[in-house]
């Protein structure tokens, strides 16, 4: 059983592993449709479908990769030795991806596939293993809640970072590649003070492969179906967000200028955020936390579709409004899921944390894929044309319904089904704790 407590050195040393994806993350849900219909010049529709097969394939590594981490046999321990050799060819293909190559049509297309392809698979390998440490860390209800907290603000911070150089690098350069590949490097020292902090704490796979029950069996886990609904709403939403507001900032504001100031409010915003976020769902349990915070983002996202042209000074106040929602959305599921993991192993007598996280990531790149997709394709259908210096009407109002009421409906939706349908309270996992601990010899 893992020890309840945590140092603050391990706390935040595992948490700092979350930079490289965070850094990955951010600029590829932020700025890579942009870079692909900008600069690479293919429509928005070609686009989607370019980002769509690179999910598609998940559906294939993401499962596989949590099922084999569960059964790794290494002296590093069943899932760090998955980050030790996958961070390299994670960052090396994230800065591949951000080239303009020499092609046109159809071969263009398909280098860019090809590499998403190889880049998701390297992503998977990184951060599914990694996420399921977390369960394995520590077993305190509460103490995940900070251990994921800790996770978070470290992706919070370098999701800012990420938010600045892209641009910065861009603005000095004239193309998105040569930030790309500042990120890349950045990418890996995290992974090294991460993989130090957590020497020792993880331990090999228990019980045989033959008992453990097949990958795809942990949707049948109540408790886990209930957090991807509210995973999936909250990841969903914060791409499309991601995702467009580069456009609304430019085609809708009519404010290009404040593109990275907008940005870095709603990062800064959702950093400074966190600490009250674990103080209300460590005082008041995780999925009241979610209910209130959610809520309180779609109502700033109805606003946000409100806003005239040319007022960017509302975007700014919205934006720093908007923190204590993304914070949410980044912690609380992610706490959430490991409870879950605990209930599993009473039920089964096995460890398979693998199998959850690489369930949970491919059905958050999956939603996210079918949501970028259908943003990209509203925009196609409604006339964007990059060419233009001003949108039409009709682009201008798609991106304000798909920015505000589009995933307010959803949050709204999300926010009452935590409240009435909790994934796992925290009754219900001392529980199921002390009745894990009654059947583990002593």
């Amino acid at each position: 059983m893992a020890n309840a407590q945590l140092t603050s050195f391990e706390r935040q040393g595992y948490g700092v592993g979350a930079a490289p994806y965070s850094l990955a993350n951010t600029i590829m849900i932020v700025f890579f449709a942009k870079f692909l219909v900008d600069e690479a010049g293919l429509a928005p529709i070609v686009a989607g479908a370019v980002l769509f097969v690179g999910k598609a394939w998940d559906a294939v590594t993401d499962p596989l990769v949590g099922r084999l981490s569960d059964r790794t046999h290494s002296p590093m321990g069943s899932r760090r030795v998955w980050t030790a050799f996958g961070i390299v060819p994670f960052a090396l293909l994230l800065a591949s991806l951000w080239v303009v190559y020499p092609l046109e049509g159809w071969a263009l297309v398909a280098v860019y596939g090809v590499l998403l392809v190889a880049y998701s698979t390297a992503y998977t390998c990184y951060v599914i293993p990694y996420g399921a440490m977390s369960p394995v860390l520590t077993a305190d209800y509460d103490e995940r809640t900070w251990l994921n907290g800790a996770r978070m603000t470290w992706a919070m911070l370098a999701g800012i970072v990420a938010a600045i150089v892209m641009p910065v690098c861009r603005g000095q350069t004239g193309t998105y590649s040569t930030g790309a590949v500042v990120i890349a490097a950045m990418m890996l020292p995290p992974a090294f003070v991460m993989l130090y902090a957590t020497r020792g704490k993880d331990p090999g796979p228990t019980g045989g492969a033959a008992q453990t029950p097949g990958m795809w069996t942990v949707l049948r886990v109540p408790a886990f179906r209930r957090v991807v609904v509210l995973f999936l709403a909250c990841w969903c939403s914060i791409s499309v967000l991601g995702a467009l507001l580069p456009f609304y900032v430019q085609d809708h504001l009519l404010r290009p200028d404040l593109e990275d100031a907008v940005f870095a409010v709603l990062q800064i915003s959702a950093l400074f955020s966190i600490p009250a976020v674990l103080w209300v769902a460590t005082r008041y349990e995780k999925h009241r936390a979610y209910g209130v915070f959610i809520a309180s983002w779609a109502a700033c996202l109805v606003a946000l579709a409100l806003v005239p042209p040319g007022r960017g000074d509302v975007m700014l106040v919205l934006a720093a409004v908007f923190g204590p929602g993304v914070a949410a959305a980044h912690v609380l599921p992610w706490a959430m899921l490991p409870d879950v993991v605990e209930a599993d192993r009473l039920a089964n007598g096995v460890e398979r944390a693998g199998a959850f996280y690489g369930v949970m990531t491919f059905l958050e790149k999956s939603g996210t894929a079918v949501a970028l997709q259908s943003m990209l394709v509203g925009l196609q259908l409604a006339g964007y044309d990059r060419t233009l210096e001003v949108q039409s009407d009709l682009v201008r109002f798609t991106m304000t319904t798909m920015i505000g009421p589009v995933p307010a409906v959803v949050l709204f939706g999300a926010a009452a089904f935590a409240v009435l349908w909790p994934p796992m309270t925290r009754e219900q996992h001392a529980r199921a704790l002390a009745a894990l601990e009654a059947r583990t010899p002593a």
